[in-house]
């Protein structure tokens, strides 16, 4: 069957969630979440790639893109809590879950309590840090996600070879979200109990950074939580391989699934 892009609005207990389907009918479903501040869109130049082989299911989290407002904080629980809703909606079991960031740690989550859900599991870029390790980089948090307008040039230096048109779409989903979900979301990851979900999971795992990654303080953690699982580094990405290096995450994660198909 030929591969298709629909958007949709799946209804959940707490309001629609906006996302964007592309893949083939009766192919493997992938779930793929994204960073903090963005939206669906991070993921559309690595749609077609995924595309060959999943069904993609590519979400905009609750609060971000154009799903619907937080009324809220929220635990990384319940992020992961309407994601199965949508994944029910769709009637979507052992599905291959890949977050980015926050996306990641609502993947973890969700391969942990809803194992029948989740198939395999990929972790991208996802912070894992102590309290004390929170607490010593909050404030450049909230200087990052507290105010939403940023400049081109700061742009730039996130997201490696970042195009005007771009940051125009950068600029556009950071507004939607707005300052006060954004450092929640920060919230939501720093209260999350990471260890103890990833002592939970029960299916492949592969955890893959960026060479040039913000988060390089987390990789240690994974190595030693998750012994197993391989733990791939991209080349010519930060923290957005998904938009910085899409051929390079594609084929990690493909060349993963083929070893345990």
């Amino acid at each position: 069957m030929s591969a298709h892009m629909d958007h949709f609005f799946a209804q959940t207990s707490a309001g629609r969630i906006h996302g964007v389907r592309h893949g083939r009918d009766g192919a493997p479903p992938l779930l793929l979440l994204h960073s903090n501040g963005g939206a669906w869109r991070q993921y559309a130049a690595a749609l077609d790639g995924f595309a060959a082989t999943f069904d993609c299911y590519a979400l905009d989290l609750p609060g971000q893109g154009d799903s619907f407002p937080l009324p809220d904080h929220w635990d990384i629980e319940q992020y992961s809590d309407v994601v199965v809703e949508v994944l029910d909606r769709f009637e979507l079991e052992r599905v291959t879950v890949l977050g980015c960031s926050v996306g990641g740690s609502i993947a973890i989550d969700l391969a942990a309590r809803y194992p029948s859900h989740a198939k395999r599991l990929v972790i991208v870029e996802t912070p894992a840090r102590t309290e004390d390790a929170w607490a010593a980089r909050w404030r450049p948090m909230e200087s990052l996600f507290g105010v939403v307008q940023k400049s081109y040039e700061f742009a730039a230096q996130r997201v490696i070879g970042l195009t005007p048109e771009g940051y125009a779409e950068w600029d556009i989903d950071r507004h939607k979200s707005g300052a006060k979900t954004m450092v929640s979301v920060m919230w939501a990851m720093r209260r999350h109990d990471t260890r103890a979900a990833l002592a939970r999971l029960k299916m492949p795992t592969l955890v893959v950074f960026g060479e040039s990654t913000p988060v390089a303080d987390s990789i240690e953690f994974y190595r030693r939580e998750l012994p197993t699982a391989p733990l791939v580094t991209l080349p010519g990405c930060g923290h957005f391989p998904m938009v910085e290096n899409p051929h390079a995450l594609v084929n990690a994660v493909l060349s993963w699934e083929a070893q345990h198909a």
